[in-house]
């Protein structure tokens, strides 16, 4: 029975359906690095990501959730160009400076072309943000569930 369940998955898998998940290399130079065309992950202070958001302006508002995880997403750019999408946390909701580092570093090293991948995030005092690629259509909520 198992090699018949082998056999099926090897069916329903052809080369051109897998994708890999490329690691991020460890850089010591990592302002201009870049990895499949995304800059290495890195962190970013909280005025950057100020800036970057026009002082988290409610018309940068793409996604607002509610009262269970009031958590806000943001469109922006850094530095003027590259767009991004800021998710910026309620304050309980990452108590612990050293996981919400260590999980963010660890989601940040994977890349790939399907994702919208993480560049980096900001832990300054009570803020934890997460900034990843910006995706312009919606969201996959939105998309999902026919949200308006």
């Amino acid at each position: 029975m198992g090699s018949c369940l082998s056999n099926s998955k090897a069916c329903c898998w052809d080369s051109q359906s897998r994708t890999t998940v490329v690691e991020a290399p460890d850089v010591e130079d990592e302002e201009n690095r870049e990895v499949d065309g995304l800059p290495v992950f890195q962190e970013y202070s909280f005025e950057q990501l100020r800036l970057a958001t026009s002082g988290f302006a409610s018309e940068n508002i793409v996604s607002e959730q509610g009262e269970r995880a009031p958590n806000v997403v943001y469109k922006g750019k850094l530095d003027g160009q590259r767009r991004i999408a800021v998710k910026r946390f309620n304050r309980s909701a990452w108590p612990d400076t050293r996981q919400f580092l260590e999980e963010a570093k660890s989601v940040g090293q994977l890349r790939n072309h399907r994702l919208a991948n993480l560049l980096g995030c900001c832990c300054e005092g009570d803020e934890r943000l997460l900034v990843a690629e910006y995706m312009p259509n919606e969201t996959l909520a939105k998309h999902l569930f026919h949200f308006r």
